[in-house]
């Protein structure tokens, strides 16, 4: 996945409109626009900027990685952030119910 995609994602996921997003970090009310439409790239401040905000590793936003941030020095393994990618776009109603199938699964296999 490239920058501009992963930008969307997580501008949305964060319910910001691009305006928002521009104001947010101090830009112009194009620049994410243009941005997640491939016409500019970000600085090399406004990526670490927008990774700050985001909480996610620049390597993330770039493409690089599918982990959004190491854990305790580890990359995430690939079926993991497959599965929060999952997770991500499940809605209210389903994320419960996949948290009970999942202890269903826990309780099964330790019986």
């Amino acid at each position: 996945m490239n920058f501009n995609t992963r930008l969307k994602q997580l501008r949305q996921k964060n319910k910001l409109t691009q305006g928002e997003l521009a104001d947010i970090l101090g830009l112009k009310p194009t620049a994410i626009s243009n941005y997640e439409s491939e016409r500019n790239e970000p600085s090399f401040d406004k990526l670490i900027s927008l990774s700050k905000y985001f909480d996610v590793s620049c390597d993330y936003l770039l493409g690089v990685t599918d982990s959004y941030l190491p854990v305790g020095g580890e990359v995430l393994d690939k079926d993991i952030v497959e599965l929060f990618d999952l997770y991500q776009q499940l809605s209210p109603e389903s994320v419960f119910e996949i948290k009970n199938y999942a202890k269903y699964l826990i309780y099964k296999q330790k019986h």
